[in-house]
């Protein structure tokens, strides 16, 4: 299985920017780069064959019952071709980008979630109610 489709994780997270990125430095391993686009700011970096996005603001309507709308920050992990070749590639992925959810979870306080493809929740974090890892 090819895992195409990307995947991000949506932080619940009200405090400051800085604190968000200083969090994602840590659990990462890697600094993520502010770039200045036509709609607003973001922040990239790259881990393993995949791009990591930061986006504030994603401006995601809720739908797929996906209540987009009470998370404020969207961390995009993007798989690149180079790593999907490999056949342990996917569970790598995934593992990562849940991984990241609940660190975020415990560092920051708030809850996340993983979804792929917009479409589908695959983890819950919530710092007051513990790990909900539905798959």
């Amino acid at each position: 299985m090819t895992m195409s489709r990307p995947m991000s994780v949506f932080v619940d997270f009200c405090g400051d920017e800085g604190v968000l990125l200083s969090a994602l430095t840590e659990i990462l391993g890697c600094s993520l780069v502010k770039e200045e686009i036509d709609v607003g700011v973001l922040y990239r970096g790259r881990l393993l064959d995949m791009e990591v996005v930061l986006v504030g603001d994603h401006g995601l309507d809720d739908d797929c019952g996906i209540k987009f709308s009470e998370y404020m920050y969207q961390l995009k992990l993007v798989a690149f071709d180079s790593g999907m070749r490999l056949s342990s590639y996917d569970r790598m992925y995934e593992s990562v980008v849940v991984f990241v959810a609940e660190r975020l979870c415990e560092r920051l306080r708030s809850r996340t979630q993983v979804v792929v493809n917009l479409q589908r929740i695959i983890a819950t974090f919530d710092p007051g109610a513990g790990a909900d890892c539905s798959q």
